[in-house]
């Protein structure tokens, strides 16, 4: 299922749907922060509990480390569905991520991400296949 795209907008309540195959994925909660390259990452439950304990082992004395989990962590959302499987994207999240109507909803090698249309081809605009092939590489090696 990785490497799938969903394109979508937010509605004038600035809510959103996350497709029917991903939402089954997530499971029932699934929670929403700020994920690199400006997009928003979406955590299931257990993956929630995963990063959050992982922040716990930050050097709390290394002010970069400090910084970055507590806007890991006071951007972390969990997102609650209506009754037509709608979500709020809240607006510092909307603020990070650059959203104001077109979304991209991706399944990511990690988690599902959600991107502004905008941010989202501004990201791949300049790909260098070069870099891309090293990265390859580097992956072949360690898998």
């Amino acid at each position: 299922m990785a490497g799938k795209n969903y394109t979508h907008q937010l509605d004038a309540k600035n809510r959103m749907r996350i497709p029917a195959k991903l939402r089954e994925e997530l499971g029932e909660n699934y929670s929403i922060t700020v994920g690199t390259g400006g997009c928003l990452y979406v955590y299931t439950e257990e993956q929630a509990k995963e990063v959050k304990a992982s922040l716990k082992n930050i050097n709390a004395f290394r002010e970069k480390q400090l910084k970055a989990a507590r806007f890991i962590l006071y951007n972390f959302w969990d997102a609650e569905e209506d009754k037509q499987g709608r979500i709020l994207l809240p607006e510092n999240l909307r603020k990070y991520a650059r959203i104001e109507k077109n979304v991209i909803v991706f399944k990511g090698p990690n988690c599902v991400e959600i991107w502004s249309e905008e941010v989202w081809n501004e990201y791949f605009n300049d790909v260098n296949f070069e870099e891309l092939a090293d990265a390859m590489d580097i992956l072949k090696q360690n898998g």
